[in-house]
């Protein structure tokens, strides 16, 4: 069976992850001098249905870096969009299990980001997508963002964490939905982030207007790997409770499950998606609400952030602020992946 990363954080187990998570940090510590020639003529496929700033660039700065080769490809113009059978156009499409096919005999790897608008919105239907993909690659797939799931992510956001707080054990992290003027931003990556945090022993609470609950599937996930961890998992429906006490917060926006499409060609309920939105404007992390977290805790967003929204500058950009050492982060989380997908002897 091919290794791929398309949900680790639901499917690894939490010693797996964890281990990971080390050997991610170590190979951190290493990079560049030590780790240039470790995907050396590896080639990876990468198709982007939606915009990238942090994953394009970083995912290609690491394999360069490392000796490997990165082809971007467009599938919404460059070449025919790969689809699933059923949203197949002739000499538009192309079927999911031909392209899958014919890149993993030339390559290495295909990563893919795609998720809202790009699958029609419905829940679920992006990652449908990348298993396709999965199923049909003789190589492995990485899921740079779908509707479910953002693992690379939240692989980059714990270890931000272990380097600010050292051990996670009995940590606690607010995971606290954010209002935004833009509704178009999926759940993947407060699930993933979820799921990697109990991991990794972690209390998590997780905050947010009752319209915007997780997939069941997930918080279920959750609390399994929690019991296993020794970890704790806490809902709330008060921003302010959520903060209280915490050393991380991690307040971004996402939208709501019950307002998106349950069938190809439906559309997003835009109206009632707003109206939810506009009745929680309040939802926002200001220098206020941070004054409730722990001494020295610290605020993380995996960017692009709605400024005066989600979150106030002096917040962001203060001394609380693990933002852009998150972000860095990013580069060698993604590192790591590769790593383990197709050197993996070069982690140890």
């Amino acid at each position: 069976m091919t290794c791929n990363w398309l949900a680790p954080d639901l499917t690894m187990s939490a010693a797996d992850y964890r281990a990971l998570i080390d050997a991610a940090l170590s190979f951190k510590r290493r990079y560049p001098l030590q780790t240039e020639g470790a995907l050396r003529g590896r080639t990876i496929y990468f198709l982007f249905y939606n915009a990238s700033l942090r994953t394009r660039s970083s995912f290609q700065t690491g394999l360069s870096r490392m000796g490997g080769h990165a082809i971007v490809l467009d599938p919404q113009g460059g070449i025919y969009t790969p689809a699933l059978p059923e949203a197949e156009i002739p000499y538009s499409t192309e079927r999911v299990a031909d392209v899958a096919r014919v890149l993993s005999s030339y390559g290495d790897a295909i990563a893919i980001r795609m998720y809202g608008a790009p699958a029609g919105w419905v829940y679920g239907a992006a990652h449908r997508h990348l298993e396709a993909f999965s199923q049909w690659s003789r190589v492995p797939v990485i899921n740079m963002e779908c509707d479910r799931f953002h693992p690379c992510q939240a692989l980059a956001d714990v270890m931000t964490m272990r380097e600010q707080l050292g051990g996670l054990t009995g940590r606690r992290l607010c995971i606290s939905w954010a209002y935004s003027g833009s509704w178009h931003k999926p759940v993947a990556v407060p699930q993933s982030l979820l799921l990697a945090a109990v991991k990794a022993g972690m209390d998590v609470t997780l905050a947010h207007p009752a319209p915007f609950g997780l997939d069941p599937q997930v918080m279920q996930a959750a609390t399994q790997f929690a019991e296993q961890a020794g970890a704790r998992i806490r809902v709330t429906h008060d921003l302010r409770d959520g903060v209280t006490d915490a050393h991380a917060v991690y307040a971004k926006s996402w939208c709501s499950l019950a307002h998106l499409p349950v069938r190809h060609g439906d559309a997003v309920d835009e109206a009632a998606m707003r109206e939810t939105f506009e009745r929680h404007r309040d939802w926002r992390i200001d220098a206020d609400v941070m004054q409730l977290a722990a001494p020295d805790a610290g605020y993380l967003h995996c960017l692009p952030a709605d400024r005066g929204q989600e979150v106030t500058n002096d917040v962001i950009d203060g001394p609380s602020s693990w933002v852009f050492q998150q972000a860095a982060n990013r580069l060698h989380a993604q590192n790591a992946v590769m790593a383990h997908l197709l050197n993996p002897g070069c982690l140890a």
